[in-house]
Parts: structure tokens; sequence; C-alpha cells
């Protein structure tokens, strides 16, 4: 676990940046394809196949411009990951939707290989503290394909820690569409790990692509026009 003071650290660095540097803050949506290997009071000999689940991602995303090439990007997003898997269960084949909701902390910073005055693109990468909001669970059966079926389940049923930490990097190009405002596309892939807690001490690792488009304004009116 991070020490809390960490945390402080860098809160106090991120509300102190803004001041001396041009900042964007905005809001950023899309999608985030996932597989996350945690399964739950399933035999694995029963497992007879598994794929990713699609889930969303949603965000406040800081844009910090450090100097001409690299930028420094906090993020504070609601993301959903997890898997789909078919078991066999007596009878019966059933499909499991399991999903985990997290509010996740990206730490990012970006390189730009290429800058125009209104156009520029880059890469990304840094890590990803996460927290577990929420763990659900829900099948369908291959005998009623249009009846699912809740589990009641928590955390310490699917024996998930709720701390979770990632690595993350991709893509990242923005386009000024107006005074002001930025439009910014990003592809990034994550891989994570899920703590196991109750059953086993293993920890299960998590991988994930996203894909999102933000709109950017600036946080202080420090220009009239977009610098990039």
């Amino acid at each position: 676990m991070i020490p809390y003071r960490l945390y402080l650290v860098f809160l106090g660095l991120v509300l102190a940046l803004p001041i001396f540097s041009q900042t964007y803050i905005g809001l950023k949506g899309g999608v985030n394809q996932s597989k996350a290997n945690f399964i739950f009071d399933i035999n694995p000999s029963t497992i007879i196949s598994s794929s990713d689940l699609l889930g969303y991602h949603f965000s406040v995303p800081l844009e910090i411009e450090l100097n001409e090439m690299v930028n420094f990007l906090p993020e504070v997003a609601i993301i959903s990951e997890g898997t789909i898997f078919s078991a066999q269960i007596k009878e019966e084949q059933r499909t499991y939707n399991n999903t985990i909701t997290y509010l996740k902390f990206p730490i990012m910073g970006k390189l730009k290989l290429l800058k125009k005055k209104y156009y520029e693109f880059g890469i990304v990468g840094g890590v990803v503290p996460a927290v577990a909001l929420d763990v659900s669970s829900f099948y369908f059966t291959s005998l009623d394909w249009s009846r699912t079926v809740d589990l009641p389940l928590d955390f310490a049923d699917a024996g998930i820690k709720r701390f979770d930490l990632a690595v993350s990097f991709g893509l990242n190009t923005e386009k000024a569409i107006a005074k002001g405002l930025k439009i910014m596309l990003d592809v990034r892939y994550n891989l994570g790990m899920i703590n196991i807690g109750k059953h086993t001490n293993l920890t299960n690792t998590t991988e994930s692509f996203s894909l999102t488009v933000g709109l950017l304004t600036p946080l202080f009116n420090k220009q009239k026009i977009v610098r990039l």
C-alpha cells in the first residue's frame, strides 16, 4: 500500500503546477476492453472459455505543459474492467459476466513527437493507482439466454483486495478546434494487478485497451490563443 504521505505530496505538486504552467482541464469518455482473470467458487476444470469485457471510461483529465516537448497528465477516472467466461455447471452451461468498477488516478507523462501550431501527436506513459469501488457478477444459461441471474457478491466473496496498481502507455493526439479549446484522442494499453487475498496468495494480472475522446479548456486564461 502506498503511504498516505506520498498521496499528499503528489496532491500538493498537482495543485502547485498549474500556477506556473499552461494548464488545461476537461472531460473525457470512451470504451475500455479488458480481461481480468478473477474467478470465484468455480472449479477451473469446469471453465470452457473466456473472453474480453467491454466496459466504460469516464474521467476528468488535467494537462500541464512542463516545457515545449513534455506534458504532465494527471487524471481522475471511473473505469469498469472484468471478464466474461463460460463454465459447465452440472447439466447446464453458464456464461458469467464479472465486473470491477474502479476509481483510478492515472499519473501520466507525454512526450510530443510531432508539434504544429494547432496540432500535436505524442506518446504517453505512467502508473495508475486505483481503488476498487464495486464488484458484481451475473450469468445466463444456454437453456434460457433471455434470463440473467444476479449473484450476491462482495469483495470478501470474490477474494479481492481493493487496491490495484497498473502501468499504462499509449498514443495521444490533440487538435485546436476553437479559441482556447482542444479536442484529444487517447489510445492506451494498461497492465495491472488484482490482489487476490481470501483464497490464495497469488496476484492476478489484468490487461485492457482503452479508447477515449476528450475536450480540454484552459484552467486559467493566461493566453488568448491555444499554444501547442
